[in-house]
């Protein structure tokens, strides 16, 4: 039974990621010609704006052979607006090769997504490309990758020549390359044989640096152009040596657990879901498990099954634990689990986009055509959020970054022949209960035929919304309950600020119904009132999103970078001065994070790195920030019960 590896290539844009897989793709036969980014005519970018733009914006799986091993390749966004997509792909990943430029170096993301790999503690191999070109330079680079991404980096080529077209790589020897005193320092036994001039042989380091990066401890660093193909041999030779393989022999007899990280609707409207296996084996014909990112468990039914095999997808009789899958016209969602969570599985919880930007057609005509396609691109895409407000019919999406926002616009105009309008974006802040409250309404006192009682209370950080029961399930007729829950549901999108509100439990108190009179209107109706009024008693305050930041710059500009991230109302921690450079973290709200980002050349003279992540939330301290309502506010009883006689 084959063996079986599934690795991720990951990179700063135009570090030449895609060019490598074209290339790794080429060497294993799965492809006749590498094809060129420039050219537009590469595997993984199967979407005609990634072609022409030359960024990775989807992952993307492609399997090869090397020997008896199978391997499947998942290609990953590498720019800063898709770095949560990067996340979830790696949460499927044995193993990843990140590129490197050789000319420009290390870059602010090539910093977030090895902080990324290091967090996951994911095995990493790294790659110096494009080391013919002119302005190439492996030991200034080799030094940055040091000082900027980790000092236990062994080298595993040693380069003549480099910046022209006569470059020359080959295998760098351990000894001369100084593994030894880098290897030394995670290993006690090789620290003391190193202290004491032991000898210690050339396969004892090659052995303790697998060891080591498998436990994503160390870093091989490997060198050569991958337009070119130099130094390719040794790369695609270490997978095998460097990344932990999984061998489903072992492994198909655990219980069953694997994640879908990939959705893909076809042109037809059929859905294509990718999984990864982690255990256990799925069958055609098989009745498995499936948990939702919200806890709720179903049964699925598997139909139609396709594997991944050299370069395309087949149909299947099963799928392996290990190896990664394709359910054809299934309704699961990324994110959902198949089985049972396993510990080997990352299990990444989709950040909320902290910008809204309201969405519209330039042709009213095509208005229903927007609500699909943005409907269908939100099934595979978890991080581009869409809701169509149910009032006032908006449509509005929430997004990371500026060029996210940019290729939804083509994406839309592409795909769907829609010109679709932006509105200016908005940074979304959230509300936050910070005490109990409660309130209850009853049949006959008020001029609904039901009775509803609600308690809000606050919940742990990150846990959303909970909805409790503190009522017999039975007494109240189920599309009732379901009634009251919708509501909570959507009251909630606005709370006393108009934001939405989170981390909050809700407790149903008392129900009561006047059969056969009472409706679910009338409860869908009294539900905002009481609602409103106990978050009122309880209160709430205003978070707003955060982002960190990890910024290296020249000592000589460090009083210019403080006073002004002050003025931007960001924070820092205490300076670390380090290989000649000054290392700071810190935050930054959203809000005015792109005017740090569009002034980090004149602060440090153009010598200046700063990378940018989501942060989560913090409280306003100042002036709280108001929402604009979209629905009318529960609270002004007068108004609500008037709009719901349709008057106003």
């Amino acid at each position: 039974m084959q063996k079986i590896l599934n690795i991720g290539v990951l990179a700063h844009v135009d570090a030449g990621k895609t060019t490598l897989t074209e290339q790794i793709l080429y060497r294993s036969g799965i492809i006749e010609q590498a094809g060129s980014v420039d050219q537009g005519n590469t595997t993984t970018d199967s979407l005609e704006i990634e072609r022409r733009r030359g960024i990775t914006i989807k992952s993307a799986a492609v399997s090869f052979t090397l020997g008896d091993l199978k391997v499947n390749l998942i290609d990953t966004p590498g720019h800063a607006d898709f770095i949560s997509e990067v996340e979830h792909s790696l949460s499927v990943l044995d193993g990843v090769i990140l590129v490197i430029s050789a000319v420009e170096g290390v870059q602010a993301q090539t910093r977030v997504l090895m902080q990324t790999l290091k967090e996951q503690g994911i095995p990493t191999l790294l790659f110096m490309n494009k080391i013919d070109r002119m302005g190439a330079n492996y030991n200034r680079v080799r030094t940055m990758l040091r000082n900027l991404l980790d000092e236990h980096i062994c080298e595993m080529s040693r380069v003549d020549n480099e910046g022209s077209t006569s470059v020359h790589v080959d295998m760098a020897d351990p000894h001369n390359s100084g593994w030894l005193e880098i290897l030394a320092l995670l290993n006690d036994e090789l620290l003391q044989d190193y202290a004491h001039d032991v000898p210690v042989s050339s396969e004892r380091l090659k052995e303790e640096l697998r060891k080591q990066t498998r436990q994503g401890k160390a870093y091989p660093l490997f060198a050569g152009s991958a337009a070119k193909g130099v130094g390719m041999e040794p790369l695609l030779a270490a997978l095998n040596d460097f990344f932990p393989v999984n061998d489903p022999s072992e492994l198909n007899h655990e219980p069953l657990s694997g994640l879908v990280f990939k959705v893909i609707k076809q042109p037809s409207g059929e859905r294509n879901v990718y999984f990864r296996l982690f255990a256990g084996k799925v069958q055609a014909r098989d009745e498995i498990s499936v948990t939702s990112q919200d806890g709720q468990t179903t049964m699925l039914k598997v139909k139609q099954l396709h594997a991944l095999q050299h370069g395309k997808s087949a149909p299947a009789g099963h799928i392996d634990a290990g190896d990664i899958g394709i359910l054809i016209g299934s309704e699961l969602r990324v994110g959902d689990v198949i089985g049972a969570v396993s510990d080997k599985m990352k299990i990444v919880h989709f950040q909320k986009p902290p910008i809204q930007v309201h969405v519209s057609t330039k042709q009213p005509e095509d208005e229903h055509k927007l609500h699909n396609a943005l409907s269908d691109l939100t099934v595979e895409d978890p991080f581009l959020q869409y809701v169509q407000d149910t009032n006032t019919k908006e449509n509005i999406i929430h997004v990371f970054g500026k060029v996210q926002q940019e290729i939804l616009v083509e994406t839309l105009q592409r795909q769907y022949g829609i010109e679709a309008v932006f509105s200016a974006p908005r940074v979304i802040c959230i509300e936050k209960p910070c005490g109990v409250g409660e309130a209850v309404e009853y049949i006959g006192e008020c001029p609904f035929y039901a009775t509803v009682g609600l308690r809000v209370e606050p919940g742990e950080p990150g846990s959303g919304l909970q909805y409790r029961l503190d009522v017999e399930l039975g007494s109240l007729p189920l599309s009732f309950q379901k009634a009251i829950k919708d509501t909570v549901i959507e009251v909630l999108q606005e709370g006393l600020y108009a934001w939405s509100v989170t981390d909050i439990i809700v407790t149903l108190t008392h129900t009561g119904y006047a059969s056969p009179v009472s409706t679910a209107k009338d409860f869908r109706s009294l539900t905002p009132l009481v609602l409103m009024e106990a978050l009122n008693q309880a209160g709430t305050e205003v978070y707003e999103p955060m982002n960190d930041i990890q910024f290296i710059l020249p000592e000589s500009s460090l009083s210019k970078v403080l006073s002004r991230l002050a003025a931007l109302e960001g924070t820092y921690q205490e300076p670390e001065f380090r290989n000649n450079a000054v290392h700071l973290h810190g935050t930054i709200p959203v809000r005015t994070s792109d005017e740090l980002k569009s002034e980090v050349h004149s602060l440090t003279s153009g010598e200046g790195m700063l990378s940018v992540r989501p942060g989560g939330y913090v409280k306003v301290q100042t002036t709280i920030p108001e929402n604009k309502r979209r629905q009318v506010n529960p609270l002004n009883r007068g108004e609500y019960m008037l709009h719901l006689n349709k008057i106003l």
